[in-house]
């Protein structure tokens, strides 16, 4: 008994390699599910990668309304699908289908939690049903983008969609609280959006209206005059199966007079055509003779003489001047 406690206390196995020689098989198998749940990762991993690349492609290459709800049926739960909705939406909305724009937009609240523009989804549709008159149903909205968004600038254009609720129900001094709050509720919000808050209070201040007023009616057109009774009723813009005149000109005979004989037929089959003939003597319009001027031919100018060849004048002499004669003498006269 001493022996045989004496060489288990000196055994020199040490307590890992025990350990191992042990718990061998159940190490092994654990080392097995823990390759097999890696390989299974990746798989799925890649899997879901392609299925998303082929979605993004399938979106990509959509354009038609009919396009994008195939989308939506083959990669449901998508993020492509999700993006395929919007699209829905928006092209639906551009049609004026905007019911079936907002039951795009439900459908992607409903379905797309985790899609990266779900909370400016839910501001588009909260918006929408604004526009169309359903403030009951877009006041929770703009609420729950408060509530569970409160540090993006989307609760701030929800607050702001608030203020505007409340200022088209007449509660001016609501709104204008509102506006006033944003800066302080949402410090870090983009300057453009607190700049929005600033301007709907200077409109508050000014009194602007917040419906919109109709216009003057339109002017009535005047009555046509009553018809004179036993004159026959011509419609000058109309055919002559509804009562409109087919006038017609048939050229004189040969050997007659010059003048043409004018029929004037209306419309209706009782009506009696009218002739106007022009009288006999009327003096036929003078012709008018357009002159021609004549055109003759150019004439070719005639070259320039050329110049003299210039002399220098010979110098005159000055006549001679003749000598004075001797004045005669005296006759004498005789006793």
């Amino acid at each position: 008994m001493s022996q045989t406690s004496a060489s288990a206390a000196v055994d020199p196995t040490p307590a890992w390699e025990k350990f191992m020689e042990s718990n061998f098989k159940t190490m092994l198998k654990a080392f097995g599910l823990i390759v097999i749940g890696v390989c299974v990762y990746g798989y799925v991993n890649y899997s879901n990668k392609m299925k998303a690349l082929q979605a993004g492609e399938a979106f990509s290459a959509a354009s038609t309304v009919e396009d994008l709800d195939r989308v939506i049926q083959e990669h449901s739960g998508s993020v492509a699908a999700g993006s395929a909705l919007l699209k829905k939406a928006d092209l639906l909305w551009g049609q004026n289908k905007k019911t079936s724009s907002v039951d795009a937009l439900k459908e992607f609240v409903a379905k797309h939690s985790a899609h990266p523009f779900y909370a400016q989804t839910l501001l588009a549709l909260g918006a929408k049903q604004e526009s169309l008159g359903n403030r009951s149903e877009a006041k929770p909205l703009f609420e729950r983008l408060v509530s569970e968004f409160p540090k993006s600038d989307v609760a701030a254009l929800a607050e702001l969609r608030l203020g505007d609720l409340l200022w088209a129900e007449g509660k001016e001094a609501d709104a204008k609280k509102i506006y006033e709050g944003v800066a302080v509720k949402f410090p870090g919000t983009d300057n453009e959006i607190l700049n929005q808050g600033e301007v709907r209070t200077k409109w508050i201040a000014a009194k602007l209206p917040t419906k919109e007023v109709d216009g003057p009616p339109k002017p009535k057109e005047p009555a046509a005059p009553a018809p004179t009774p036993g004159m026959p009723q011509f419609k000058l813009n109309a055919t002559n199966a509804t009562g409109g005149i087919s006038p017609t000109i048939a050229p004189s005979p040969p050997g007659a007079s010059a003048s043409p004989v004018i029929n004037l037929t209306p419309g209706g089959a009782t009506s009696a055509p009218i002739t106007v003939t022009p009288g006999a003597n009327m003096p036929a319009p003078p012709a008018v003779k357009v002159p021609v001027p004549a055109v003759s031919a150019p004439v070719a100018p005639k070259p320039a003489p050329a110049p003299a060849a210039t002399t220098a004048p010979a110098p005159v002499k000055p006549a001679a001047t003749p000598a004075p004669s001797a004045a005669p003498a005296p006759a004498m006269k005789a006793p």
